[in-house]
């Protein structure tokens, strides 16, 4: 028994010590945390745990994507136009690369934030130092969900026969994008058999799990998919440090990612992956936007598109409600009284 107990305390302080050097691996200059302010214009924001710098970069920065559901009928072939790039330097600034972390409130909060960390730690316990490897099973998880909010919005939406405001789309869009992920990274690696195994065990768990979730509570719902972006942009800080390392090659950037990105010709892994950094930092703030919104029983407000408050511009969807064009897909999401181009969603 005391050989038992001495071989326990043995392996639990081993796991210690990994989980202590990682960390520290992982933010030698920059910490997680909340950002905080103490004026009121702060506080007021929508998306008030985030620096307005990184809210503002992180919307130009998923403004880049081409969504495939949209179309563009100013462009020859209707798919050319794209908004101004954004500097490497812009998507490996500070702002972007800071750990933001959205604070428990509520038990259901503390419950989500915990999940995750176990999953987190399993997922780095059966991955390690695969950083590509991890990506693709990330994403098979991460695309689940958008398109089960999504279906839960629009049921809802008939249930009660009332409109939508607003949610659908940008749930839609997010579980595209992380699909877009997926394929992004497989054509730099492949799973293996056991990988591939795992990622059918685990989608169909999380399936049932999160539609349930959806149903019992869904701010506690996105509150975990908060989460789970914030442990997204741990892993890709991982995926990028490994490469900046020489651990593992700075390859050419596939052909999926440099069309759907409008990347140059001589684009590398590197560039990729802070693309979709700057991707998982919209998907984080985004739920945990959705989650406050229920907190605050605003479920029928439409969300506040992310970086629109320190912009100082008018929502792109009042801007294809008049030009006819169809921008409402390409926005995250409207505020107050913005609709979409058919005058409701």
């Amino acid at each position: 028994m005391q050989r038992m107990m001495l071989s326990s305390t043995r392996v639990l302080g081993a796991l210690g010590r990994m989980t202590a050097a990682r960390q520290t691996a992982m933010a030698p200059t920059l910490a997680s945390r909340p950002f905080s302010s103490s004026s009121d214009a702060a506080r007021d924001r929508r998306y008030h745990w985030v620096e307005p710098e990184a809210e503002r970069l992180i919307a130009r920065a998923y403004a880049r994507h081409r969504q495939l559901a949209q179309r563009d009928a100013v462009s020859p072939n209707g798919w050319k136009s794209f908004p101004p790039s954004i500097s490497i330097a812009d998507l490996e600034s500070p702002a972007i690369e800071q750990e933001y972390h959205y604070p428990p409130k509520t038990r259901g909060d503390r419950i989500a934030k915990k999940l995750v960390d176990y999953g987190e730690k399993l997922m780095h316990l059966f991955f390690r130092e695969k950083y590509d490897h991890h990506a693709v099973t990330l994403e098979t998880v991460a695309a689940v969900p958008g398109v089960v909010g999504a279906a839960h919005r629009h049921l809802r939406s008939l249930r009660c026969m009332k409109r939508d405001h607003g949610w659908i789309n940008p749930l839609q869009e997010e579980a595209e994008n992380e699909r877009m992920h997926l394929l992004i990274w497989m054509q730099h690696t492949k799973p293996t058999g056991i990988e591939r195994a795992f990622v059918i065990m685990a989608q169909g768990i999380y399936v049932a799990a999160y539609s349930v979730l959806m149903y019992l509570s869904p701010r506690t719902a996105h509150r975990t998919v908060g989460y789970l972006e914030e442990a997204a942009h741990r892993a890709y800080t991982d995926y990028l440090r490994a490469v900046d390392s020489g651990a593992i090659p700075n390859v050419p950037a596939g052909e999926i990612a440099k069309k759907y990105y409008s990347l140059p010709d001589d684009a590398k892994l590197r560039d990729v992956i802070l693309h979709v950094r700057a991707d998982e930092c919209m998907h984080r703030d985004f739920n945990h936007h959705l989650s406050d919104l229920y907190d605050a029983k605003e479920e029928d407000e439409f969300p506040t598109k992310m970086g629109e408050e320190v912009e100082g511009k008018p929502s792109e969807a009042k801007e294809g409600a008049s030009s006819g064009v169809g921008r409402a897909s390409v926005v995250m999401a409207a505020s107050g009284k913005k609709t979409g181009p058919d005058g409701a969603q």
